[in-house]
């Protein structure tokens, strides 16, 4: 190879891919000042490695080393790229670090916007308490962009809803929700569930309805690429009719609200608590109601067809506390 007086005429990427494999080398030179102490410390032969710094030097067209007796320093070009190399060395330990240890790695979570008031930070909360040393990559968002994200490769886990089938996904449910429709309390619909003994309206969805019964209503529906969205159409769909929106919210709980303030009918999760002032549920009968939450991640033989032990951790803890949690903290 040509041998370069300088390496101004390669930019700085080329020159990190020409020292990228040897930066032990050049730390290990620098730490014992000796050639062949470097050697040993690599486990290298001493020719291998005298051959190996004298072709990067070589390539790099700078000198890194020089002779000082039976010895050996780095140069005031090498010893500008110490730092650079050292943090480079540890870069690298702590990213192998985060692939490899269950107790120090990365986590990559997405999640749905209505999970992140209090069941992520419940799950995150007793996870952490436990692994300190686990980092997360946290982000919040719909249904459909959390699950590109997953097939991507820009996310370990997800925690959403509806649950996919294929894609290369595989999935856990954690809690199943029921889909109610939502009218306001005293919309036609509400006006048969009252109580048989005050009159009062009754708020609990006691008797199911047929989607249809509210088909020339106008709907408060979520905004496409939301969950209960893609459940809707769903819903719909399978009953034969096309909604007439009156309004695309961002939100469960907005929806909800407009519902209360009497835009429209809805289809949305049961509140746990029982239904919101100004509104009543209604089961929905004649179709599949249930609104799945759950654990999502890469099949075996996708994304590389590598698991962090620390992503598998955190699922195992997800799957084994979250139908506990999730309940208590929807909706």
């Amino acid at each position: 190879m040509e041998h370069r007086e300088h390496g101004a005429d390669l930019d700085a990427d080329t020159l990190a891919q020409v020292l990228a494999p040897r930066l032990r080398m050049v730390a290990a030179v620098a730490a014992t000042e000796h050639i062949t102490q470097a050697a040993e410390a690599l486990g290298t032969p001493q020719p291998t490695l005298s051959r190996a710094l004298a072709r990067t030097q070589q390539e790099l067209g700078m000198a890194l080393i020089e002779r000082t007796g039976r010895g050996v320093r780095l140069t005031r070009a090498g010893r500008l790229l110490l730092p650079h190399v050292e943090r480079a060395l540890a870069d690298l330990r702590q990213g192998l670090a985060e692939l490899t240890g269950a107790e120090e790695g990365r986590v990559a979570l997405t999640f749905l916007p209505t999970l992140g008031v209090e069941v992520v930070p419940a799950l995150l909360r007793g996870f952490r308490a436990q692994h300190p040393g686990v980092r997360f990559s946290l982000t919040q968002e719909p249904w459909s962009e959390s699950l590109h994200r997953l097939t991507a490769g820009g996310a370990d886990l997800a925690l959403t809803s509806p649950l996919p089938s294929g894609r290369g996904l595989a999935a856990a449910t954690l809690h199943t929700q029921v889909l109610r429709l939502v009218v306001p309390e005293q919309h036609a619909l509400a006006r048969g569930h009252q109580s048989p003994d005050t009159g009062a309206q009754d708020h609990t969805a006691g008797t199911a309805v047929a989607v249809t019964a509210a088909a020339h209503e106008e709907f408060i529906l979520l905004k496409p690429g939301r969950g209960v969205r893609h459940l809707t159409d769903r819903i719909v769909q399978q009953a034969g009719f096309t909604p007439r929106v009156a309004f695309e919210a961002d939100d469960i709980a907005t929806a909800r609200g407009l519902v209360a303030a009497g835009l429209g009918v809805s289809v949305l999760p049961a509140r746990p608590k029982g239904a919101l002032s100004g509104t009543v549920e209604l089961g929905i009968e004649g179709v599949d109601a249930r609104r799945p939450i759950g654990v999502v991640w890469p099949q075996q033989g996708s994304g590389g067809g590598y698991e962090p032990p620390a992503v598998a951790l955190f699922r195992d803890h997800v799957r084994r506390v979250g139908p506990r949690v999730i309940p208590d903290l929807t909706g």
